[in-house]
């Protein structure tokens, strides 16, 4: 008997990416659709036990080299995994968004648990579902929907009324009744919604208006067809944690789309979607308004499919290497001790790393301080956090000096604790300050990896919160900690090569410095949207360094030809008082918005509708080093610059990348503003360019160095 190449299986009637996969892999499909005891809910178990034998029945006869099965049902793969353990074949579960969270099969995580970490690969939805998979040690993939491109005939001719087509299929966690009333509210439209009519109670149908109608469960050409005449689609769920393949297939055909408002799905179609709460006002709100800008919507949806298609193409190919049966990547480190004074997951870089090594599979004991902005941190499979109550003010010289000292006295017991109960492979100790580095004295000593992670330089810091001269005792004091420090680690990594040459002027040995740029992975599906009237935007610690107030002087020039111009500041600081009152002194406190500060995630979303980024940093002794993060996700975004020339920044953006101002010059920095507005080609051209520039230090090229620098093998 010939092994076929791959078979995919699901128990179920039908499913379209089930289908796609054993198209793009070269296999085949099979469904076990539950035969005479489905609908049943007393005979479940006999049904179960009866798809488990068909199942084995169906490898056994095609005889595959590769399984790629679908949960739920968690017995799916359960019969599944126990044919490739006997027969030796590879095994690839498909994880449903309902897998791990829905009420349904919650009870059933730990045994998904076990059974992942037994398949080759296991695929996943959303990046929140990968995380988690890999926290539980197995293989994870992200992998998007395929998003099909239907070559179907349009309607004959225009219809007198336009037709909204709500994409489901009646489930128990679509928001029927509201579609009924949302319906009744839209009388001028006529309303389609398929899916099984046996899931419908028969008042529903009594009491539906006539513009309702539900033509039933449509086999899958005619559903593709039925998107594709329709003038919008609409997809409604409650379920949280849905990725709605419907919307995938809306934006293959270009109709414009609206869904529920839930993070995932604004993440994935945020560019191109209206999203509304499930609720009959706003649901037939959104309808209209989308219907009103249907011409835009379309080219949203268009622009986001090849995106998605790109995306699936890109995760497809890593499924095939994975199928390829290649290696499996092996951890370096099994368990790595984050001790950071910063708080978790606010702080950028302390989030970035922390989750980084989650997906390479290991498991990451962190110290740091508590978090009043998040407030409770989500759990994570993999990772323990210690919270220290230590909260960080930016006051007084002297409060860092007491603060950075209360963090050590408690880190040192706690982290000398964890070693004794779970001996990290690798302890990576985040400045400021250097000295907590000597809190993780009792793991160095027991033979852990030590690695001090340099993200500001202590002695110019210093320099520039007291305003002092490098021959100040209280900086000397600092020269010596940070000698002292990384004499005592394993290894340094910093952010910059202009930190490294600083170091190594400093007498630290060049081959024992990594430079790990403070670049961030972008958030899924995040597009640029520019915005109806022009917006500055610089997010930043409100403090002098980060020259906002460079920024609000170079309004007034601006505003006599752009008077619709607004200058958006993310973030809170010690600056806050002064800039608003040097906003109301200039006359533009109408056009300074204050956001305080705000998510990442939303951080992100703000720079997308923005039509230039501001970074104006000073050179206060310590700004000319630095390569500030927000000029990287700017970049990375795809918005404009317009940034101070400073040596720290030069290092990674050439001229033309960003429109460089020298430092402190107001009129100077409107100038080029001015420039990029005036000009949409030429900012186009400097993104460009940007973007080139940030290829080499972005952190999908940086990412692969992190876990091997931590833990050479």
């Amino acid at each position: 008997m010939s092994a076929s190449p791959l078979v995919t299986v699901a128990w179920c009637d039908f499913q379209a990416r089930t289908v796609a996969l054993a198209r793009d892999l070269g296999g085949e499909a099979c469904f076990i659709a539950g035969g005479p005891l489905r609908g049943h809910p007393l005979l479940l178990p006999l049904r179960y036990l009866a798809d488990g034998i068909r199942t084995w029945r169906q490898l056994d006869r095609r005889n595959p080299a590769a399984v790629v099965v679908v949960t739920p049902p968690v017995f799916a793969p359960l019969a599944a995994w126990s044919w490739c353990r006997i027969h030796r074949r590879t095994l690839v579960v498909d994880c449903h968004t309902g897998a791990f969270h829905s009420r349904k099969w919650a009870w059933a995580r730990p045994l998904h648990r076990a059974l992942l970490r037994r398949a080759r690969v296991v695929l996943l939805h959303t990046a929140e579902a990968e995380a988690e998979v890999r926290g539980w040690g197995a293989n994870a993939l992200l992998l998007p929907d395929d998003v099909v491109a239907p070559d179907l005939p349009q309607a004959a001719s225009p219809r007198a009324r336009p037709v909204v087509v709500v994409a489901g299929s009646l489930d128990t966690n679509e928001p029927v009744g509201a579609v009924v009333e949302a319906a009744r509210l839209l009388p001028e439209l006529d309303v389609r919604y398929p899916g099984a009519l046996q899931r419908l109670g028969p008042g529903v149908r009594r009491s539906a208006p006539p513009n309702l109608h539900f033509p039933g469960w449509l086999s899958y050409p005619l559903f593709l067809e039925e998107l594709q005449r329709a003038d919008l689609v609409a997809a409604f769920s409650d379920d949280p944690e849905i990725m709605n393949r419907a919307a995938f297939e809306a934006v293959g055909c270009g109709r414009p789309l609206v869904l529920s408002d839930l993070p995932k799905l604004r993440g994935r179609f945020g560019s191109a979607a209206l999203f509304t709460a499930n609720e009959p006002a706003p649901m037939a709100a959104a309808i209209r308004e989308a219907l009103a800008h249907a011409g835009e919507l379309e080219v949203r949806s268009r622009a986001l499919a090849q995106k998605l298609r790109a995306d699936h193409a890109q995760a497809l190919g890593e499924l095939e290497r994975w199928m390829a049966l290649e290696p499996p990547p092996v951890a370096r480190a099994r368990r790595v001790l984050v001790l950071s004074a910063h708080p978790y997951p606010s702080h950028p870089l302390l989030r970035r790393n922390v989750e980084h090594l989650l997906r390479q599979g290991v498991a990451v004991d962190l110290v740091c301080t508590r978090d009043a902005r998040e407030g409770r941190v989500r759990p994570q499979p993999g990772l323990r956090i210690m919270a220290l109550p230590i909260k960080h003010r930016r006051t007084r010289a002297l409060s860092y000096l007491v603060e950075y000292a209360a963090f050590f006295m408690l880190a040192l017991p706690v982290v000398s604790v964890i070693t004794l109960r779970r001996r990290p492979d690798v302890v990576q100790v985040d400045n400021l300050p250097d000295f907590l580095v000597f809190a993780a004295a009792v793991p160095r000593l027991l033979g852990s990896r030590l690695v001090l992670y340099i993200y500001d330089l202590f002695p110019e810091m210093t320099m520039t919160r007291l305003r002092a001269g490098a021959d100040h005792p209280v900086v000397r004091v600092t020269r010596f900690l940070e000698r002292l420090s990384t004499s005592f680690a394993s290894h340094v990594i910093t952010v910059s090569e202009c930190f490294r040459s600083l170091l190594a002027a400093r007498g630290v040995d060049p081959a024992r410095v990594s430079v790990l740029y403070n670049s961030q992975p972008m958030p899924e599906g995040l597009q640029r949207v520019p915005p109806l009237s022009p917006v500055m935007i610089t997010h930043a610690s409100l403090v002098e360094r980060y020259g906002i107030q460079v920024a609000i002087r170079a309004l007034p020039h601006l505003l006599e030809r752009w008077p619709d111009l607004t200058y958006e500041v993310l973030g809170d600081g010690e600056h806050l008082d002064a800039l608003r009152v040097l906003a109301r002194e200039l006359g533009v406190a109408g056009q300074v918005q204050f956001r305080g500060f705000r998510p990442w995630q939303e951080t992100m979303e703000r720079i997308g509708r923005a039509s230039v980024g501001v970074v104006p940093v000073v050179a206060d002794g310590f700004g000319e080093l630095i390569l500030p993060m927000k000029l990287l996700e700017y970049a990375a975004v795809g918005i404009p610059i317009v940034c101070s020339r400073l040596p720290g920044i030069e290092e990674g953006f050439p001229e033309g990348a960003v429109a460089y101002f020298a430092q402190g010059d107001a009129r100077a920095l409107a100038e080029q503003v001015d420039r990029l507005l005036g000009s949409p080609a030429e900012a186009e051209a400097q993104v460009a360019r940007a973007h080139q520039a940030l290829e080499r230090i972005a952190w999908e090229a940086v990412a692969p160095t992190y876990l091997p620098t931590l833990a050479p093998a």
